[in-house]
């Protein structure tokens, strides 16, 4: 095998539009605006082969910090798995695979991912295992008006007036997040219209509505908030509310076994049992 091994590069132009093109060409997105607003930092590392200054295989590590009733956490989500098609069939992922978990096996308390449904049989090659999350729901029945703000992103005051609350953030739930850098990979993309402002809790939201359902993905704010405010401040519309997190308070939810399309849990690690034991969720605005 002649090509290189290399990884955390993402200051070399070269080689992060090379990236960056096998991302898009793989995935439909790129990390482009990301890394131009400096919020690439150094929680994300790309461990790649190069054929010469062409990226033709990827695995990354997110070093993600987590919070579980009151227990700082430290996992390693892998994501960006790919491999150029002209690349395939020559253990190119396999290689990387074994090259990250080598590395961080003994340094973190687990490693987890999201897989696509056509690749569940190539994780447990590794010693994953798959895992359940739990997903919290309930009826609504609210009569109050509308009082949520849709945030324009777009507009760069909004913007970075979100964006300085969520580097303060406090944690809003049992299983909470710290990684910045995802959280303004995901809000000023694929969830840029998915934002919310609560001027009763002083409170951003991160939500999808479809015919009077709403998922509620995050809650982004400098102090604990009221989580039924939240809800309620999206007005009568609202009939069923889904939570994309795992709340401080169950009582009145609805527990059931989380299911998304190409979105498998696989884990490495025992802490990680607690996902199932517990009947956590991995934030959906965590995932990479």
């Amino acid at each position: 095998m002649q090509y290189k091994y290399i990884t955390n590069y993402k200051n070399n132009d070269i080689l992060r539009n090379s990236f960056n093109e096998l991302t898009e060409k793989t995935f439909s997105f790129n990390f482009v605006e990301w890394f131009q607003n400096g919020f690439w930092g150094e929680k994300y590392i790309p461990y790649s082969f190069v054929d010469g200054e062409k990226v033709i295989a990827n695995v990354s590590v997110n070093r993600m910090e987590f919070n579980l009733d009151g227990i700082e956490k430290h996992y390693i989500q892998l994501g960006t798995v790919m491999t150029d098609k002209a690349y395939r069939g020559q253990g190119l992922s396999r290689y990387l695979m074994e090259k990250v978990i080598e590395e961080y096996i003994d340094k973190v308390d687990g490693i987890y991912l999201f897989a696509n449904d056509q690749v569940l049989n190539f994780y447990p090659k590794f010693g994953f295992t798959k895992a359940t999350e739990y997903q919290y729901s309930k009826i609504v029945n609210n009569n109050n008006s509308k009082q949520i703000e849709h945030v324009v992103m777009a507009d760069s005051v909004n913007r970075n007036r979100f964006l300085e609350t969520a580097k303060n953030c406090v944690n809003n739930e049992r299983f909470s997040m710290h990684n910045f850098g995802l959280i303004a990979f995901m809000t000023i993309g694929p969830m840029i219209n998915s934002i919310y402002y609560c001027p009763g809790e002083d409170a951003y939201v991160v939500a999808d509505i479809k015919e009077g359902n709403l998922l509620i993905h995050q809650i982004i704010s400098v102090r604990l908030v009221n989580l039924d405010k939240v809800i309620n401040s999206f007005g009568g519309a609202i009939h069923k509310v889904y939570l994309g997190f795992t709340p401080y308070d169950s009582k009145g939810y609805e527990i059931n076994e989380y299911y998304q399309e190409d979105c498998t849990l696989f884990c490495l690690g025992k802490d990680l049992e607690n996902i199932e034991i517990r009947k956590l969720m991995f934030p959906t605005i965590s995932h990479a």
